[in-house]
């Protein structure tokens, strides 16, 4: 929130509270004790943890107006109900700890052999020194060997810059890497050109903020052979209508670590970048998918894209959409309020799949979102198919009342086992060429319908999960016919079953209550299994 908006809102609050004390003070009835508000979910700043973090050139400034205004704001949100889902989200625990696990990451940041200083602010040539800086940010980028550390006054810095080999700039090394750190600095675009592109090896950005105001140009582009081993650090791009990152074709070794991305077309990872890490970012209210992958221009699939432990919410596409990629996990990441368009009613996913082979989705939370997970298309045409994999996730639902938890709408071969689906409509909707689906040891918390099925099922496996509901009325469909679930389940999914009173006591996904999950599944091939046999939903006992 800004500070303008903080003002604002100030007088109305004091006003409450001066009205509140008066009519307490009229009334001897006893106050109710008021229930603390739940802690924000906005990551921690790991900033503090750094002790290679570098002091700034100077003191911070902020970034002037115009930002988004507040009718723009609006206007671009998801609205209906988005300050209670934002920050009221329910606490998920397993086993007493917070899920998904948090997992702190320390980039590495080797100390500068050499610093150089540039500021907008500066007048003559200059030298680099922090006594005589640079005014010519370019100038600086390509000034920059192996080992140096480009440190950017506060200030802003408007222009399409470039770390590339025609522009004449470097490469850095394993060892001696190129820094840029620009705490204070705001990078603004000069017209449809990215704000800053990188083309080099070995290169790393530290709290770099990119203010997009409303252009179509793209924040950070890293694209080509060229551009590889690159680190991004506790960086902020913002309030664009293009791309906020793009990790184009050819780019490989790339980590986005801590950084915040929002109000833009969100993070674009194109078809043929390979070894993407994503992790601990917070991505949210963005126009389109918060992370695409295998976007782009024609080329060879996305691949080795690791996205571990990222917060990305509220956004108006998907927050995942994973389209023309391999080796692909989805680890311990949160993704929470996807709804319908408010007009065309359309979407609400909160992950989309097609046309990917070897991706894992395990140790996710999924909150609030009106298709859980989606599965359409096939294989890449031409290239031998790759098993998706579902696995030890948790997905809820209470914001809309048609919900669907798993849509599969592809023959690729899907394996969907050890989840824990929570108050969906609809937690499995099968078309009639998922063929290729195994829906197995799965907990399913009060749903309306059991499943539904296109036709008669011709699936690898569908069996030993658990329904909670009354079995005598818990209804499914099959093709255009409605059944009773428990008596379809008995002929045709015979170690399934309808439990009566099935729940999670205090948000443990250990604490199941109304049936014991314990060694209750079945050995599914493929799957990593510790204990003694499957069990039930999430926890392994």
């Amino acid at each position: 929130m800004r500070p303008a908006r903080v003002l604002h809102a100030a007088a109305p609050i004091v006003g409450l509270l001066f009205g509140a004390l008066a009519l307490a003070a009229a009334d001897p009835t006893p106050t109710p004790t008021p229930v603390p508000p739940r802690a924000s979910e906005n990551p921690e700043d790991s900033r503090a943890r750094m002790p290679l973090r570098p002091t700034p050139f100077d003191v911070e400034s902020k970034f002037p107006p115009p930002q988004q205004s507040e009718e723009e704001e609006e206007r671009k949100a998801n609205k209906p109900g988005e300050p209670d889902i934002l920050h009221g989200e329910p606490a998920v625990f397993l086993d007493g700890q917070p899920f998904p696990e948090k997992q702190l990451f320390e980039p590495k940041l080797p100390p500068a052999k050499r610093l150089l200083y540039v500021d907008a602010a500066a007048t003559g040539a200059g030298d680099g020194t922090a006594e005589h800086p640079w005014r010519d940010l370019q100038h600086a980028l390509c000034s920059a060997q192996p080992g140096d550390r480009v440190v950017v006054a506060n200030g802003i810095y408007t222009g399409a810059f470039r770390a590339t080999a025609s522009a004449g700039c470097r490469d850095g090394t394993a060892d001696a890497p190129i820094q840029l750190f620009a705490r204070h600095a705001f990078f603004r675009p000069s017209g449809k050109e990215p704000v800053l592109t990188i083309e080099r090896a070995h290169w790393q950005l530290w709290e770099t903020q990119f203010a997009l105001t409303d252009t179509d140009a793209p924040g950070l582009v890293l694209r080509g052979a060229g551009a590889h081993d690159i680190e991004i650090d506790q960086s902020h791009i913002y309030e664009g209508d293009g791309p906020a990152l793009v990790l184009g074709n050819g780019s490989s070794r790339i980590t986005v670590s801590h950084c915040h991305i929002h109000h833009s077309s969100g993070v674009r990872i194109e078809a043929g970048a390979s070894e993407i890490t994503l992790i601990n970012n917070h991505l949210h209210h963005n126009h389109s998918a918060s992370l695409s992958v295998g976007s782009g221009p024609a080329g060879p699939p996305a691949r080795a894209i690791r996205i571990l432990g990222n917060r990305i919410n509220n956004d108006r596409g998907p927050a995942l959409e994973l389209a023309r990629c391999e080796d692909v996990s989805v680890l311990r990441n949160r993704l929470s309020n996807y709804r319908p368009d408010e007009d065309s009613g359309k979407g609400g996913e909160a992950i989309v799949v097609g046309g990917c082979r070897g991706v894992l989705f395990e140790g996710n939370s999924v909150l609030e979102a009106t298709i859980g997970l989606r599965l359409a298309g096939g294989p890449v045409p031409g290239e031998s198919s790759g098993r998706i994999d579902v696995r030890r996730n948790y997905l809820e639902n209470h914001l809309t009342a048609e919900s669907t938890g798993f849509d599969v709408a592809t023959p690729a071969e899907v394996r969907i086992w050890n989840n824990v689906i929570d108050h969906y409509a609809v937690p499995f909707r099968l078309a009639a060429d998922a063929t290729g689906a195994s829906i197995a040891n799965n907990l399913i918390v009060a749903p309306q319908t059991a499943f539904r099925l296109s036709g008669t099922p011709k699936y690898r496996l569908f069996d030993y999960n658990v329904f909670g509901g009354e079995a005598a009325v818990l209804p499914a469909q099959v093709g255009s016919e409605n059944v009773k679930a428990a008596a379809w389940m008995k002929v045709r999914m015979p170690h399934s079953r309808v439990v009566s009173g099935l729940g999670l006591q205090d948000g443990d996904l250990a604490r199941v209550v109304g049936f014991s999950t314990v060694d209750a599944g079945t050995p599914t091939e493929g799957s990593d299994f510790h204990g003694r046999a499957p069990d039930i939903g999430v926890a392994e006992h």
